[in-house]
């Protein structure tokens, strides 16, 4: 009884033999006629109406200079498209496709944005596209205005309370911070810079990391600090000795 196997080895020689044997212009014939079908498959296939699912960039216009937002602002918006095929091949590939322009209205306090207004800008778009959903209805935004604040610098307070206390003078003294109001309205007065380690030197200049929250912006991002022990409080020392001597 004859396996599969060789029922496959068997139409594998039936359909090879008329090939076998011929001029190359025969080949190069064959390799063109099957060009020649797929490309005709092919731009029949992208003549037809289809419809898939896209991510469709977007482009933001506000004013960058007195709002920030708190939240990042998608750059794509997942929507479910239909079109001809050629059509929503170059949209995959992003050829000729325009961002779609949205303008929101940056008052500091969260926005949405509703469907109506992103749904004609994609259709600006995605011409030639019908637009007929997105994963969201609504595009929640939250603004703040950009605030500036001078704060001086000292010495953390996860720092003084270590075991060995240190005082610093730090060059720049004064740092410049810039971010949400909401943000800098809430950063500490004077700010704390962290000291790594005790400074081996006394004399020498170290170079301390600012660290920042989010979305805030300082005039530098290290500063030089002379770290020295904090000296002990002799008023304190003699009010203590008079104290204990009474």
């Amino acid at each position: 009884m004859e396996g599969p196997l060789s029922r496959a080895s068997r139409l594998l020689r039936w359909f090879v033999r008329p090939f076998a044997g011929q001029e190359p212009s025969f080949y190069r014939a064959v390799t063109a006629c099957l060009l020649a079908s797929g490309l005709f498959w092919q731009m029949n296939a992208l003549n037809k109406t289809y419809t898939t699912r896209l991510n469709f960039p977007l482009r933001w216009h506000y004013d960058t200079a007195q709002y920030v937002p708190l939240r990042p602002l998608p750059s794509q918006l997942p929507v479910t498209v239909t079109g001809r095929g050629w059509r929503l091949l170059r949209a995959n590939l992003g050829w000729g496709v325009q961002p779609a322009e949205l303008r929101p209205k940056t008052m500091p306090g969260t926005r949405y944005l509703p469907a109506k207004v992103w749904r004609r800008a994609l259709q600006t778009g995605l011409e030639g596209l019908e637009v007929n959903e997105s994963a969201s209805d609504t595009l929640r935004l939250t603004f703040d205005r950009y605030a500036t604040r001078r704060l001086p610098l000292t010495l953390s307070q996860a720092t003084a309370d270590s075991a060995q206390t240190y005082t610093a003078r730090f060059t720049p003294s004064v740092l410049t911070f810039r971010g949400p109001s909401s943000v800098i309205s809430q950063l500490p007065n004077p700010y704390p810079i962290v000291l790594v380690g005790a400074p081996a030197d006394p004399d020498e200049n170290l170079e301390l990391a600012v660290s920042l929250p989010a979305l805030v912006r300082a005039s530098a991002r290290f500063v030089l600090a002379k770290v020295q022990p904090r000296q002990p409080d002799s008023r304190r020392g003699r009010r203590n000795r008079r104290g204990i001597s009474n």
